[in-house]
């Protein structure tokens, strides 16, 4: 199989309603769920669906990201939340450019055609100055360090042996592909504001635990 929709959820089921139907099941090999324990119906909704739902035990999107890797086979793996974050016709245009020969290709809220609708002052402040950390600790040249939009070659995924958790595998991913040079191919697009549900981000805490994760990688360069 080429590509595998690895759908992240957590109590979305406001946004799967409004967003799956829009995801085309032709553009992947497979679409699965890994749910985090919803109680509001989203896994109901989901299998109502005909969606495979995988179900998570180990709290945190690094542990949802991982089981999903493991729960299926093909040669790449999209991260895509239904949350209404995430345009849904950008999956095809992350599948494109893996045919096209990329490796690793991701969504930028914050490029230079970008528009994010949902990031606050706080959460743009937030978000440049994290990706200008990693671009100056890991000689990068991202414009968005943090999206978790990403399509990524499944050997690539594993060799970075991701560890974090709850939060931060998307800066995880950006830092280790960097380290070894791999290049993210970055595609401008639009953030939408978020589809119902809470917004789980908090930024005083994950500012927190980003900045320690920068220091770490820095400290610890090598990670096999």
């Amino acid at each position: 199989m080429f590509v595998t929709i690895i759908v992240l959820t957590l109590d979305e089921i406001d946004g799967i309603k409004v967003i799956m139907p829009k995801v085309k099941k032709e553009w992947a090999d497979e679409i699965v769920f890994v749910d985090g324990g919803s109680k509001d119906g989203t896994v109901e909704e989901a299998t109502k669906m005909g969606y495979r739902v995988i179900h998570q035990k180990n709290r945190g999107e690094g542990n949802a990201c991982r089981l999903g890797v493991e729960q299926t086979k093909s040669d790449f793996v999209l991260f895509f939340s239904p949350d209404g974050n995430d345009l849904p016709e950008d999956i095809h245009k992350l599948i494109q450019k893996a045919k096209e020969g990329h490796d690793v290709v991701h969504i930028s809220r914050f490029g230079k055609n970008s528009v994010s609708e949902d990031a606050g002052l706080l959460d743009s402040f937030g978000n440049n100055m994290f990706t200008f950390l990693v671009n100056s600790f890991f000689g990068s040249h991202y414009t968005d360090a943090l999206n978790g939009f990403k399509l990524i070659k499944r050997e690539i995924f594993e060799g970075l042996k991701t560890v974090c958790e709850p939060l931060g595998i998307e800066q995880e991913i950006s830092i280790r592909c960097a380290k070894k040079k791999y290049p993210i191919y970055e595609i401008d697009s639009i953030e939408p504001k978020r589809i119902g549900g809470e917004r789980k981000m908090r930024p005083f805490r994950v500012g927190a635990r980003l900045s320690r994760q920068i220091i770490k990688e820095f400290i610890f360069w090598k990670f096999d």
